[in-house]
C-alpha cells in the first residue's frame, strides 16, 4: 500500500469508528518546524481544541513493519483517551500573554514556510521564534495577526518574551554527568583537565531548550558551570552542548562533529544548525564561527547581543 492509499484507508476506518460522535474529522496540511505534515485533526463539538494525529509518522511505521490494523487500533484508542482528559484551554489575552510568552529557536532555512506567517528575529542562521504556554502540556505559536488582536507591538512581543526566558529554570551540566543520569554537575575526575569537560545546557523540561542561549540568567548560570567562556554546539532543538574556550578542539573540528551527527543522529524535525558558535560573557554576545576562517579575521566581525 503507498502512502495515498494508506492516507485514504486510515481516515475511512476513522471515520467508521469515531462517525457516530459529534465530531469533525479533518485533514490538514500542517507546517511544524522544520518539515510539513499530513494530519488528522479529532475535533468535539463546541471544543476549542482537538487531538491530531500526523499520518506521515504512521506511514512511516507502517513501512517498517508494523500492521494496519494495530496501528488503526492503537491510534482510536489513543484519541478515545485524548478526548477523554483534554484539558481546559483558556481565554487568549494581553495580560495572559504577557504573563506565557517565550522564545525557542529553529533552523531559518528550513523554516520559511513555517516562518511566512510568524513573527520572528534572527540570531546568525537560526529564527528567534516566541510562542504561548497554554498550560503545563501545551503551547501554540504566534500568528502575526495576534498582534494587532491582543495589543502587542513586534517590539514588546520580543521584548516580553525575552525577559520571560530569565524567568525559567535551566540546568547545566557536565556530559559525563548527564549520560549517567544524574542530572548533576560531577565536575572533572581527580588529575583530569578541567578544560577537558563538556557541558549540557538545556531547560528543565529539555524541550526547545536550545534556547537557553537567549537567557541571559541561562549563559551566566552555563558562564559559572564551564568556568571560561564557550564554544555552543547545537545539538538539537532541545539542548546545545558548551565546550570550553581552552578546549584543544579546533572550530572546523567541532564544526564537523556537529554535522556528523546532523546526519546521523538528530532527527529532522529538531535539526538547529550546522554552525558552531562562540559566547562572549563580557559583551554577552554569541557570533557564529566559519570552520575556514582564521581566528584573528573573526575577532574583528561584528557580534550578536542576546
Amino acid at each position: 500500500m503507498n502512502y495515498e492509499n494508506f492516507k485514504q484507508a486510515f481516515k475511512t476506518e476513522m471515520m467508521v469508528r469515531f462517525g457516530g460522535q459529534d465530531m469533525e474529522i479533518r485533514e490538514n496540511q500542517v507546517t511544524r518546524v522544520n518539515q510539513t505534515m499530513d494530519a488528522l485533526a479529532f475535533a468535539p463539538a463546541g471544543s476549542r481544541i482537538a487531538p491530531q494525529i500526523y499520518l506521515n509518522d504512521l506511514f512511516a511505521e507502517y513501512q517498517q513493519g508494523r500492521d494496519f490494523g494495530s496501528i488503526v487500533t492503537g491510534i482510536a484508542e489513543t484519541i478515545q483517551s485524548s478526548l477523554r482528559q483534554m484539558p481546559e484551554v483558556p481565554e487568549l489575552s494581553h495580560s495572559f500573554l504577557e504573563e506565557n510568552l517565550y522564545l525557542t529557536v529553529m533552523n531559518q532555512e528550513l523554516n520559511r514556510d513555517y516562518l511566512a506567517d510568524v513573527p520572528h528575529d534572527y540570531l546568525e542562521d537560526m529564527a528567534v521564534v516566541p510562542r504561548i504556554r497554554v498550560n503545563e502540556e501545551a503551547s501554540v505559536a504566534v500568528k502575526d495577526w495576534m498582534l494587532d488582536a491582543y495589543g502587542f507591538s513586534k517590539e514588546e512581543l520580543f521584548r516580553t518574551a525575552r525577559a520571560n526566558m530569565d524567568l525559567q529554570d535551566y540546568r547545566c551540566m557536565s556530559l559525563s554527568g548527564m549520560l549517567m543520569g544524574m542530572g548533576m554537575d560531577m565536575g572533572p575526575g581527580p588529575g583530569e583537565d578541567p578544560a577537558a569537560s563538556v557541558y549540557v545546557l538545556t531547560n528543565m523540561s529539555s524541550i526547545d531548550g536550545a534556547a537557553a542561549i537567549l537567557s541571559e540568567k541561562a549563559m551566566k548560570q552555563a558562564r559559572e558551570a564551564v568556568g571560561e567562556d564557550f564554544f555552543i554546539l547545537p545539538s538539537s532543538r532541545h539542548e546545545v552542548i558548551l565546550v570550553p574556550r581552552s578546549s584543544s578542539l579546533s572550530i572546523a573540528e567541532m564544526t564537523d562533529m556537529v554535522v556528523s551527527a546532523n546526519r546521523t543522529v538528530v532527527e529532522d524535525r529538531d535539526l538547529l544548525s550546522d554552525h558552531v558558535y562562540r559566547y562572549n560573557s563580557s559583551a554577552g554576545t554569541i557570533r557564529m564561527l566559519e570552520p575556514k576562517a582564521e581566528m584573528p579575521k573573526m575577532e574583528k566581525k561584528a557580534e550578536l547581543s542576546i
